[in-house]
C-alpha cells in the first residue's frame, strides 16, 4: 500500500508541467486548452498596458479640482455653511447698511431752484429742486430734513422740510413744491436771511433720517449735508432807473412814482411782500418809496414803486445834501441810499424780513443828466403843473434855479473855481466846499436846461 502511495507520488521528471490550470500533459501532445491561455494572456497585457498610458498622460488642473472636490464635497459643504451662518448677519446689519451709508454720505444734493416766499411771521412756503445721483436702484420713504445754520454751536433748526416718496435710479430729480413750514427759531433764520442778503453764495445745512429700501431690505441712513447755493450778493446793481415827480400830491400825500432794478444773483426765487424802503442822501431823510408784492427771480427784476418825497425839507438841509453828493457829483452821479422800513404781508409785518433789511443800505447810483432829465419829462406828462410852480409851492420862491445858477455864477469865494463855498446854509463854509467844479457845471447846465423847458 505504501509502495503503491509512493508510486502515485512520485514526480516523474519527465512528466509534462501543469498548466495554468492545473492539467498536465505530454511534451508533444496538443493541449485542449491552449485558445483559452493565449486569450487570458492578452488581456492582462493589455490591461497592463492601460495602466501604463494612464499613468503616462498628466490630469489637467480642472479634472485634479473635480476629483479633489469629489473626494471632499462634505468637508466643504459643512465649512460653507459654517460661514454662511456667520457671515449673513454681518451682511445684512453691518456691510450693506455701510455701503448704503457711503451712498447717501456721497450724495451732492445741488439746489439747481427753489423759492423762498414769506407768508405769515411764523411760515414760509418752501419750493425746493434738487438731484439724486445713486450707482443702484433705490427707493426712500418720504423723508425730513431739518434746516439749520452750521456755524451755531447749538444745533438749532430754524425750519424743516420734506422729501417726498422718491424712487432713486442713477441721477434721478427731486422736487418739493410750495411746502408750507413753520420757523421754529427765528433767531435763526433772520441769521440765515442775513447771509442770504451779504453774500454771493450761501451755505445750507440739513440732517434728517432716510428709510432706504433695495429690494425687500430695508435700512435707516443718516443724511448730514452742507449745501452751497448762490444767493443775492448784497442787491449788487440795484438803483433806482426811473423817477416822475407827482404834483399837486395825491390824496395820500404820494408825490414820487417809478421804477428800480432789484437784482437777485442767487438760484431761490424770493416773495418779500409789500416793502417800505427810507430814501437818504448821506444822513438826511429825503422820503420814502413802497413796492408792492415784491418777488425775485433770479435775474434782474424791474419793480415799480411810489411813495413821498419831502421836498419841505430839501431847502433847510441843501448844504449839507450836496455835501453828502461832493464824491458822487465828482463823476456826474447822485446817490441815494435805500434803508429798509418794514415788510408787510396779508395786514401783517414780516418780522425775519424786517430784522435784515432794515439793517441794510442800498446805493441807488443816478447820472445827474438823467436825474434832471426825469424831473423835467414828469411835468410835461402831468401837463398842469410847472417846475416854477413846484417850487414856488415848496420854498416860497418860484426863481430858486435863478438865484441857485447866480450863486454858482458869482465869483467872489471861490478861489478861482466858478463856485461859492458857501450854499445857502448857516453852517461852517468849509464844511459846504464843493470839490468836483466840473460836475457842478454839468449840473448848472442841466438846471438851464430845465429853465429852458419851463
Amino acid at each position: 500500500m505504501a509502495s503503491k502511495f509512493q508510486e502515485q507520488s512520485h514526480f516523474e521528471y519527465n512528466s509534462p508541467p501543469a498548466s495554468v490550470h492545473g492539467a498536465r500533459g505530454a511534451a508533444g501532445d496538443e493541449p485542449s486548452n491552449a485558445p483559452e491561455r493565449n486569450s487570458d494572456e492578452a488581456s492582462s497585457v493589455d490591461h497592463v498596458q492601460e495602466k501604463a498610458a494612464a499613468a503616462a498622460v498628466p490630469l489637467t488642473k480642472r479634472q485634479k479640482m473635480k476629483r479633489h472636490c469629489g473626494q471632499f464635497k462634505w468637508w466643504y459643504l459643512g465649512v460653507g455653511l459654517i460661514i454662511l451662518i456667520i457671515l449673513l448677519p454681518l451682511i445684512f446689519t453691518k456691510i450693506i447698511p455701510a455701503i448704503t451709508q457711503d451712498i447717501v454720505d456721497n450724495q451732492k444734493l445741488p439746489i439747481v431752484g427753489g423759492a423762498f416766499y414769506a407768508v405769515s411771521p411764523t411760515q414760509l412756503s418752501v419750493s425746493l429742486n434738487t438731484e439724486l445721483d445713486t450707482p443702484l436702484a433705490a427707493d426712500l420713504d418720504p423723508t425730513t430734513l431739518y434746516v439749520y445754520n452750521k456755524g451755531t454751536p447749538d444745533y438749532s433748526p430754524f425750519i424743516n422740510v420734506t422729501l417726498p416718496k422718491i424712487h432713486a435710479n442713477h441721477k434721478t430729480p427731486v422736487v418739493v413744491t410750495n411746502q408750507t413750514v413753520m420757523v421754529t427759531n427765528e433767531t435763526e433764520l433772520v441769521k440765515w436771511f442775513d447771509q442770504v442778503f451779504d453774500l454771493p453764495d450761501v451755505e445750507l445745512s440739513v440732517k434728517g433720517k432716510a428709510k432706504v429700501h433695495l429690494g425687500a431690505l430695508q435700512m435707516t441712513s443718516s443724511i448730514s449735508k452742507t449745501i452751497k447755493a448762490a444767493s443775492l450778493n448784497h442787491l449788487e446793481g440795484f438803483g433806482i432807473t426811473s423817477l416822475r415827480l407827482i404834483f399837486p400830491p395825491l390824496e395820500d400825500g404820494t408825490n414820487i412814482k417809478g421804477t428800480l432794478n432789484l437784482p437777485n444773483a442767487g438760484v431761490l426765487t424770493l416773495g418779500l411782500g409789500n416793502l417800505t424802503l427810507n430814501l437818504f442822501s448821506g444822513d438826511i431823510k429825503l422820503g420814502f418809496i413802497n413796492i408792492y408784492d415784491v418777488t425775485l427771480p433770479p435775474g434782474n427784476n424791474t419793480q415799480l414803486f411810489d411813495g413821498q418825497l419831502y421836498l419841505n425839507e430839501l431847502v433847510p438841509n441843501l448844504g449839507a445834501i450836496l455835501d453828502s453828493q461832493s464824491k458822487p457829483l465828482a463823476d456826474g452821479n447822485i446817490e441815494i441810499i435805500a434803508v429798509g422800513n418794514a415788510t408787510v404781508v396779508n395786514g401783517m409785518h414780516i418780522g425775519y424780513v424786517e430784522q435784515v433789511l432794515n439793517k441794510k443800505s442800498l446805493v441807488s447810483t443816478t447820472p445827474v443828466i438823467k436825474l434832471l432829465g426825469d424831473l423835467i419829462s414828469s411835468f410835461s406828462a402831468n401837463g398842469d403843473a410847472s417846475l416854477s410852480d413846484l417850487l414856488g409851492d415848496t420854498i416860497g420862491n418860484s426863481t430858486f434855479i435863478e438865484g441857485l445858477l447866480d450863486h454858482w455864477n458869482s465869483t467872489a469865494n471861490t478861489n478861482g473855481t466858478g463856485l461859492p463855498l458857501k450854499l445857502g446854509r448857516s453852517m461852517p463854509y468849509g464844511s459846504r466846499t464843493i470839490k468836483a467844479p466840473a460836475t457842478k457845471n454839468l449840473l448848472k447846465m442841466g438846471l438851464k436846461l430845465a429853465l429852458a423847458k419851463l
